[in-house]
């Protein structure tokens, strides 16, 4: 049976090597704090997922032997959607500002290619970027009422 858990590792004893399908695995007694002993086989002489004093999140698995219960563990993984080895965690909040940024980047783009192509003059571009950003943002067109301002072709704002 696979159970998910959390505990604080309290010992770690390597416990010798073999040679399996994926090559020499060492072997390693993991204690926890709960109570659990299981052992772990990691690719590396020097495993780093279960480290004494770390709380970590973990899949006990058991398994019958010849009248023995063995019980391995391994790392709970956590997978796209928030889920890790089975229980739920809450995804990670998001920037409230992200999309903002995202929509000023974009408005910005369209406003240089404006220029590029020779629709607006160079100074211009910051005030058409912000005519859409308001756009987008609350559907108003103020395009109507925008005035250029009389400059140079190579003056800029700032």
């Amino acid at each position: 049976m696979e159970q998910n858990k959390r505990s604080a590792v309290t010992n770690v004893t390597a416990n010798g090597t073999y040679n399996g399908q994926y090559g020499m695995l060492y072997k390693f007694q993991i204690s926890f704090a709960n109570g659990d002993v299981a052992e772990y086989n990691a690719k590396t002489q020097n495993q780093t997922k279960f480290v004494v004093g770390q709380e970590v999140d973990y899949v006990l698995t058991d398994r019958e032997y010849q009248g023995t219960i063995y019980y391995k563990c391994k790392p709970a993984e956590v997978q796209q959607g928030g889920f890790s080895g089975g229980g739920f965690q809450a995804p990670k909040p998001k920037d409230p500002d992200t999309g903002k940024h995202i929509m000023r980047m974009s408005v910005l783009k369209v406003a240089g290619d404006l220029a590029i192509n020779g629709d607006i003059k160079l100074h211009e571009v910051l005030a058409y970027a912000q005519i859409f950003e308001q756009y987008v943002l609350t559907g108003t067109d103020t395009l109507s009422q925008y005035k250029p301002i009389a400059k140079g072709s190579d003056d800029l704002p700032f």
